[in-house]
């Protein structure tokens, strides 16, 4: 698989470093050896040790992790409140690019999203990697931090940014011009249909859309969340029974996913992906581009169809490991390859909406 983009979401509270606490090592191997997907190789586990545990389990599977009690942040915990700039952050090599959150405080600063971070308080982040550089960003609600970046069009500026307290959304109406662009950060379990449903209700509502005209959904800075909200909000747009996925697991499990009854949205879409277009996002794109339901413009997307899950350890730890991979209706998975949008950007573009939105008009009927 391509090297992973490193993905850091700075508007969560600081997580405690780790202690010395050792993790308990025979746990671990008995979860992976029973429920790993695919199964590990017994010599693999059998050299766990503490020393450089992290890359060990890596070297198993690309996404297993071990949290100590102090580290552990559940994956719906961000869903609430958050301290921070209002940002994420994304490494490409030795380039980090903010994602600006709407209603955030680099927002409320009018810092352009996808902006190139050049210095901290006046410190350059040229060649310091992205724990360095978040530990740098970090602050108290009502601290304030100066940021220099490059903007998406190459001029450079100082911002001045007040730490806030604030809370994202998963789906935001991004309208650049006259055009619909909702964007889609996270799949949230039980949240992130409900939203896209309120947000194309609420376009059809004020802006007298009669469900035909063409939306863009903008997944660039979508990193994953829960599968099966991946599924709900796809099937949104396709007819009730129609395939969707399908989901295979240790012992020969295996369970088809089709789409749901209830009102469907028939309106010309076409999707907005990059490298960081990973997982749950991932397999959203993919079901409606393979329905034909979607045109896909952008960049190749990460390489991950598969899901994982959490399990708790002795001592208060807890084990993230594969258990699950997604395949679509004919057999394909996204896994290490991603997908291929039909119509492909270059570096210069794919950071700039505006743009993307003119070169997605010729899917427009």
């Amino acid at each position: 698989m391509k090297k992973a983009w490193a993905i850091l979401w700075l508007v969560a509270l600081l997580m405690a470093h780790q202690g010395a606490q050792a993790a308990p090592l025979e746990a671990i191997r008995e979860v992976l050896r029973h429920r790993l997907l695919p199964p590990p190789d017994e010599t693999a586990l059998a050299n766990l040790s503490e020393e450089n545990l992290a890359q060990q389990l890596k070297s198993i599977d690309l996404y297993t992790q071990v949290f100590t009690p102090q580290d552990y942040r559940a994956p719906l915990a961000g869903v609430g409140m958050w301290v921070g700039i209002g940002a994420g952050l994304v490494m490409r090599n030795t380039e980090a690019i903010l994602n600006i959150y709407k209603g955030g405080a680099a927002d409320l600063a009018h810092v352009p999203d996808r902006s190139r971070l050049v210095a901290i308080d006046g410190q350059p982040v040229k060649n310091l990697d992205v724990q360095n550089i978040a530990d740098r960003l970090r602050g108290e609600a009502g601290s304030t931090v100066k940021l220099t970046v490059l903007q998406p069009e190459g001029k450079q500026k100082d911002f001045l940014v007040l730490r806030t307290v604030f809370k994202p959304l998963d789906v935001e109406l991004v309208p650049p011009g006259t055009q619909h662009v909702v964007r889609v950060r996270d799949f949230s379990s039980g949240l992130t249909r409900s939203a896209m449903r309120a947000t194309l209700d609420f376009l059809a509502k004020t802006r007298n859309t009669n469900n035909t005209e063409p939306i863009l959904i903008d997944l660039r800075d979508a990193p994953g969340g829960d599968l099966y909200e991946a599924f709900d909000l796809a099937g949104l747009f396709l007819s009730s029974g129609t395939p969707l996925a399908i989901i295979k697991g240790r012992d020969d499990y295996s369970m088809e996913i089709r789409a749901p009854g209830g009102p469907k949205y028939t309106m010309p879409l076409v999707l907005l992906v990059g490298p960081e277009t990973a997982s749950a996002a991932e397999i959203f794109a993919g079901i409606l581009h393979q329905q034909n339901r979607a045109q896909l413009v952008g960049q190749t997307t990460y390489g991950k169809c598969s899901s994982q899950t959490d399990t708790l350890l002795p001592d208060g730890f807890v084990l993230r490991y594969t258990n699950k991979e997604v395949f679509f209706p004919n057999g394909d998975t996204c896994s290490g390859v991603g997908l291929i949008p039909d119509l492909e950007v270059d570096n210069n573009e794919i950071d700039i909406l505006p743009r993307l939105v003119e070169r997605a008009r010729i899917f427009f009927p």
